[in-house]
């Protein structure tokens, strides 16, 4: 197994921050932390992150949930924030709905649902969820199986997108024909 660096010192996270920071205005950082929010953040800690002030922060923010980019969630402890990953979903979708036809959508569409199909009859399973760990595998086997069911779970989203970018890509037909 290959050894890995020690972890880069805290002047160089600092520096390389900075040189971040430098390189782009306070909306485009804050996208950026709001893109790697997974779980609901403060706006205090989407400023430290974005290297602003929380008034900039709270001001982009707001903006971003109105565009759908983020949610806002309000609780006891006060107000959070975090990406809002159907946008993001969306996003995906629509730049296959824009850059291909749809028959190539429809032709790569069959063959991840071919894939699928496959998976289904090797696992004898509908979804990888459902598929159980043995209990008597090696750690080599079950980090073999976890990766393909992983592979399978990946087709599975894409399936799901492909069919949104479908939709997608017809109401755009329909649009400019109507």
């Amino acid at each position: 197994m290959a050894d890995f660096d020690p972890a880069p010192s805290d002047t160089a996270l600092a520096d390389e921050h900075a040189a971040w920071a430098e390189g782009q205005d306070t909306r485009a950082r804050i996208r950026a932390v709001i893109t790697g929010l997974h779980e609901p953040t403060t706006v205090t800690d989407v400023a430290d992150r974005a290297n602003c002030s929380p008034n900039a922060a709270r001001k982009h923010l707001t903006e971003f949930v109105e565009l759908g980019v983020a949610q806002e969630r309000v609780a006891e402890t006060g107000t959070r924030y975090v990406r809002n990953d159907a946008y993001f979903r969306w996003r995906r979708a629509n730049e296959l709905a824009t850059t291909q036809t749809v028959e190539q959508l429809l032709a790569d569409l069959r063959e991840l649902e071919s894939q699928d199909e496959q998976y289904k009859t090797n696992f004898e399973y509908e979804t990888p969820a459902d598929v159980p760990l043995p209990e008597d595998a090696t750690h080599a086997e079950l980090e073999q199986r976890l990766q393909t069911l992983s592979e399978w779970q990946t087709v599975r989203k894409s399936i799901s997108r492909y069919k949104q970018a479908l939709r997608i890509a017809r109401e755009q037909d329909d649009e400019l024909t109507a």
